[in-house]
């Protein structure tokens, strides 16, 4: 009787488990006892945030002599704390090329947030560079001033046509003339010597900047937190059974042959175990081969997604082989490993068999899953660029 007991309760953790794997959720726990005289069954499940609990409730059903039913159901969030460094680039403009003015259009700090990380980034003021937005031309006049003396006479012949000024030649463009010195020429003052006083000019064009562009960097510690599993613990109170006595039956003779009734007896219950062995085996099989590697294609509205098939990958032969869907996904194609996949796979390579190409990637996470997107349209102009190459 106790070897049937054990075998009643396991038959019970099978049938559960195929129940709740053709709901996608099962125990990971199953456990009957009796606690300070009630008796109960009490299932855990650790499942990704996001999970109805009222999903993992059960109707009643009966097992070795009780008829249980719900009572309560607990939930323990398991939560998850990561950092990262991260360094974003801000550009500003500026009229002129002065710190001062860089400075006061860039923050002292910016927030960051990518949807997971999210924190406050710090100015890096070693990094900041700046430079010209660009240039225009602009014209203007060159002059320069020569004098020339003391000459004998104010005598034309003696002003140079040109003279050289930062390498650029300038021309005469006007002449005065000064007299220094004078000479008694009867009872009249008379000049006799001058100095010119030469002007030159000629026009010139330069380069000059529009504005300035200045790049700094901002660097910081970010956080990502949040629920990584959620185990909940689904409680069934069970009430026992009261059923009627047997009935008295005819006592059977030692050695005698055997009757029918004990033929049938013994029949029915080679029955019930073949027919129990048999959901053991089918339960066992339906969890053992339940479909681990999701196949998604973009929804109608942004960030959703659409299943259209489910995969089954061995650990030892990590990858898939979409090319007979139907109908076949050209576009963005999603695959999501499932936790207990991903978990013996992170860090290898997974492939997926697509018509134009096989694609692989590295499994990088197993919280609550591994998620990876690629496009298959992408990937094929890649490579005939590669080949026109």
């Amino acid at each position: 009787m106790k070897h049937f007991r054990y075998l009643a309760l396991s038959v019970l953790l099978v049938l559960s488990l195929m129940t709740t794997a053709m709901a996608a959720e099962v125990p990971v726990s199953l456990v009957v006892e009796n606690l300070n005289g009630q008796q109960r069954i009490v299932k855990t499940y650790e499942l990704p945030p996001g999970t109805d609990p009222e999903t993992l409730k059960e109707p009643s059903f009966e097992y070795d002599g009780f008829s249980y039913a719900w009572a309560y159901t607990t939930k323990d969030e398991h939560t998850f704390l990561e950092t990262k460094v991260v360094t974003e680039t801000v550009t500003v403009e500026t009229g002129k090329k002065d710190l001062n003015a860089v400075l006061e259009q860039l923050a002292p700090s910016i927030p960051y947030d990518d949807g997971e990380f999210s924190g406050e980034l710090a100015l890096d003021h070693t990094t900041i560079t700046t430079e010209a937005a660009g240039y225009a031309s602009k014209s203007g006049k060159v002059t320069a001033t020569k004098t020339i003396g003391p000459l004998d006479r104010n005598d034309m012949s003696y002003i140079p046509a040109t003279t050289v000024k930062d390498g650029k030649t300038l021309t005469l463009a006007n002449v005065e003339w000064q007299v220094i010195g004078t000479d008694l020429v009867g009872d009249v003052l008379a000049p006799s010597s001058y100095q010119a006083v030469a002007t030159y000019s000629a026009s010139t064009s330069y380069q000059v900047a529009t504005g300035y562009v200045s790049t700094a960097e901002y660097k910081g510690t970010v956080t990502a937190s949040g629920i990584e599993s959620i185990t909940y613990t689904v409680v069934y109170v069970g009430t026992e059974i009261v059923s009627e006595p047997p009935q008295p039956t005819a006592p059977v003779k030692q050695g005698g042959p055997l009757s029918s009734g004990n033929a049938a007896a013994i029949g029915g219950t080679l029955l019930v175990i073949a027919l129990l062995a048999a959901l053991a085996g089918g339960g066992i099989w339906l969890y053992l081969h339940r479909k681990n590697a999701y196949i998604y294609v973009p929804g109608d509205k942004p960030r959703d997604y659409k299943l259209i098939a489910k995969f089954r990958a061995e650990p030892q032969r990590p990858e898939v082989d979409i090319t007979g869907l139907d109908p076949y996904p050209e576009s963005i194609i999603a695959v999501e490993i499932k936790r207990p996949l991903a978990k013996k796979l992170l860090g290898q390579t997974f492939t997926v068999h697509h018509r134009s190409a096989d694609y692989a990637y590295t499994v990088l996470q197993d919280r609550p899953g591994d998620w990876h997107e690629f496009d298959p349209s992408e990937e094929k102009s890649a490579k005939e660029k590669s080949i026109g190459k």
